[in-house]
């Protein structure tokens, strides 16, 4: 098992010119990011309660809503904040979109998360919501720092 821990680790790590261990630089970056996520969720659970509970809109369209306000808030806070000073590509539209299919994957599980809860198990829609985000946010922080905003691992 600590064979494997300390493969793991290695793998994470980047390599960086100013020395820094790159597990602390992956920490610190899923620190940040997991501090916009929390701010995504205000955000994604605002509006979802907005539009269904006081609003009256299906749950399921005013999730899709949600979450894509989210997703834009969360990408420029990510891009300007998390990962800014590492950012490669400097190109704002082309990192858009990755982040766009990145959550788009995110936002899939999320909403079969939520659906599957709610309608199999009566689960309030704000319940369900909150645990398909905890799932698909670990899934969307790696997927989102290697693919979009191109930080790479060490080989």
């Amino acid at each position: 098992m600590l064979i494997i821990v300390g493969q793991i680790i290695r793998d994470m790590t980047i390599e960086d010119g100013k020395k820094k261990s790159g597990l602390s630089l992956f920490a610190k970056h899923a620190v940040q990011f997991y501090i916009v996520g929390a701010t995504g969720v205000i955000v994604n659970l605002g509006i979802l309660y907005l539009l269904t509970d006081i609003g009256g809109f299906w749950y399921v369209a005013s999730q899709i809503i949600a979450i894509s306000v989210s997703i834009t808030t969360n990408f420029f806070f990510n891009r300007y904040w998390t990962f800014g000073s590492f950012v490669q590509d400097k190109r704002n539209s082309v990192m858009y979109v990755k982040f766009l299919i990145v959550s788009a994957i995110g936002m899939s599980i999320q909403l079969g998360i939520t659906v599957t809860l709610v309608e199999s198990s009566a689960f309030y829609h704000m319940y369900g919501a909150g645990i398909g985000i905890a799932v698909a946010s670990a899934i969307n922080y790696v997927l989102n720092r290697r693919v979009t905003f191109g930080i790479k691992f060490k080989n």
